[in-house]
């Protein structure tokens, strides 16, 4: 039978609250959130939202080893126009979450 987020939280971190501070090693955390707000925040999403968002940035680190250089790869995999750099482009990249990149990735097949 298959396991519900609870069960997976509980099997692989013991604790939500443990999930909770693994992903804050894994994320950077919006200039506007104090850390303890952020860390509230978090921890009132759903076990399903955490474990989706760990394996999310669990594939960047593998893949890519960071969000700029997953950024970069997009950017230079865009053959539309000759320039080197689109900084408009590089702009709209950066303000993407890091699902959106990831599936931009995907579908042109960046990922290695």
């Amino acid at each position: 039978m298959k396991k519900v987020p609870l069960q997976k939280v509980r099997d692989q971190f013991g604790s939500k609250d443990k999930l909770v501070d693994e992903i804050l090693g894994m994320i950077k955390r919006p200039t506007d959130l104090s850390k303890e707000v952020f860390k509230r925040k978090l921890s009132s999403q759903s076990n399903r939202k955490l474990l989706i968002l760990l394996d999310r940035e669990q594939l960047l680190k593998k893949s890519y080893g960071s969000r700029a250089k997953l950024v970069d790869a997009i950017a230079k995999s865009k053959s539309v126009s000759k320039k080197a750099e689109d900084k408009d482009y590089r702009k709209r990249l950066d303000g993407m979450t890091t699902g959106q990149l990831l599936d931009i990735a995907r579908r042109k097949s960046l990922q290695s």
